[in-house]
């Protein structure tokens, strides 16, 4: 499998150049027709089973996200539905409007004010007030359009390209921006259908025959999904305990010894053929996992294909030190983040390692790292980490960004069940095991994704041990779909 690309709104303008210069306004009504076929998809679950009667609002502005919600209502038009315009701009893309014909039309350039009843009682609406190129939040009759809508309407909304008001690049939600329950966009997915996903609904990509140049771009991001798990590493015919990497985990003390045993969990549940622990909490570690080897100290471990440190250590630990001038890759979690904030000498020591080094902030470790929390460019956020340190940085979030200085990855974990204490020392191993198999970026991406199932197979809020449990469960169900 292959993590989906994302790309730019100025990438999949730039690539489709030369289609709409030779289609014109035939590729609007190829993409008006697709957000038709969306809307009668969406019209046939509700009361009204169908186009045929359908009271449909279309929002539609001056530009070409206004064209194709006029095309759009035109072919529902033809379908027996009964559509009302409302145009936030005095100009609107006069061709889509000729199509549609004697219609209701209220708002800018028309005497009719928009009207709450409208929006109270139409069946579906169509939100073509702006595209993606748009910035910053709706304004003057954009804003009062969508602010009557979100507080007015009873039914679904589909979206064309984006959500008017939602961020494009960012995913944030201006204020008064539409929601939608479905977004239909074309060419590519751009970064607010995955950031800003809640807002979006569901995300529906229609081609436009722009494939073959966008392979040539580089992709903002790829967004990893279930259907990516089949690379999950497992065991071969002639493997042994040492051929699928041996994890390597320092975590833990006396005043967080759950935080070993979590970690090491993490890293047995994840399939690690071979997990070493190494610190004052064997013990309790041995008691929850006898199969794995003890040791002291990270010193006297012995092979380690992938070490992982920090979760539960304590910010005195001195480990990591040691850990960060060895031959291996190294996960650097919780309390070594906090220490690799606060020693210049150790940041420059972990810029210049050659292994692959990954950091796995929340925004409140990120800010101590950077000095200040990511804000809302969170993939830019952590390339710039990345780019600091030289490192793999996993920032962790609803929609954790994976990012390297020359990629990101994008995983939605479609719930925030896995937001709750130990649950990062679960993923901390998860991640280990995954690396020590296949030391590169997709498998830390891997390792969150496969984490965000679990927590997700749950149904339900859970304790970090639970989700631990999980990933069993998941990774055996990954299995049997693909025998």
């Amino acid at each position: 499998m292959c993590p989906y690309p994302v790309h730019t709104p100025q990438a999949v303008r730039t690539a489709e150049l030369p289609l709409v210069a030779r289609m014109g306004e035939t590729l609007m009504r190829h993409a008006a027709f697709a957000v038709a076929c969306s809307c009668v998809r969406v019209l046939k679950h509700t009361r009204i089973n169908g186009p045929s009667g359908a009271r449909v609002l279309v929002l539609a502005g001056s530009g070409g996200n206004g064209g194709d919600a006029l095309y759009a209502a035109a072919e529902l038009k033809k379908r027996g539905a009964q559509i009302t315009v409302w145009t936030t701009s005095p100009s609107v893309h006069q061709p889509a409007l000729d199509a549609l014909g004697h219609v209701r039309r209220k708002g800018s350039g028309c005497e009719a004010p928009f009207d709450v009843a409208d929006a109270a009682a139409a069946d579906l609406i169509i939100d073509g007030i702006v595209g993606i190129g748009a910035t910053g939040g709706l304004r003057g009759p954009a804003a009062v359009a969508a602010a009557v809508v979100a507080g007015h309407k009873q039914c679904p909304v589909v979206a064309v390209d984006i959500p008017s008001g939602v961020d494009p690049m960012t995913g944030h939600k201006h204020s008064d921006a539409v929601v939608a329950d479905v977004t239909v966009t074309f060419g590519a997915r751009k970064p607010a259908h995955v950031l800003g996903g809640g807002y979006c609904g569901e995300v529906v990509c229609v081609g436009l025959g722009i494939d073959q140049q966008l392979s040539h771009v580089p992709p903002w991001a790829r967004v990893v999904t279930s259907s990516d798990l089949v690379d999950w590493p497992v065991p071969g015919r002639l493997s042994n305990k040492y051929t699928g990497g041996v994890t390597g985990v320092h975590a833990g003390s006396a005043a967080y010894p759950g935080a070993a045993v979590l970690a090491v969990t993490g890293a047995v549940r994840a399939t690690s053929p071979m997990v070493r622990y190494a610190g004052e909490c064997r013990d309790r570690v041995l008691a929850t996992h006898p199969e794995v080897v003890t040791s002291p100290t990270v010193d006297s471990a012995g092979q380690v294909d992938c070490w992982v440190t920090g979760p539960g250590a304590g910010v005195g630990d001195d480990q990591l030190e040691w850990l960060i001038d060895r031959d291996t890759p190294l996960v650097i979690d919780a309390d070594a983040l906090t220490q690799l904030a606060g020693d210049e000498q150790l940041r420059h020591r972990c810029a210049a390692r050659q292994h692959l080094t990954v950091l796995t902030p929340h925004d409140g470790e990120y800010a101590r790292l950077v000095g200040r929390k990511p804000g809302r460019d969170r993939i830019g956020a952590a390339r710039k980490l990345a780019e600091q340190l030289g490192c793999c940085v996993l920032l962790k979030g609803r929609v954790t960004v994976v990012a390297t200085a020359a990629e990101a990855f994008l995983v939605d974990a479609e719930c925030s069940w896995a937001a709750t204490p130990g649950s990062g020392d679960v993923l901390a191993g998860m991640i280990g095991a995954a690396i020590a198999h296949r030391a590169e970026p997709m498998s830390v991406a891997l390792a969150a994704k496969l984490h965000a199932q679990a927590s997700k197979s749950l149904r339900g809020p859970a304790p970090a041990g639970d989700l631990a449990r999980a990933v069993t469960a998941v990774l055996r169900e990954v299995a049997a779909d693909n025998r």
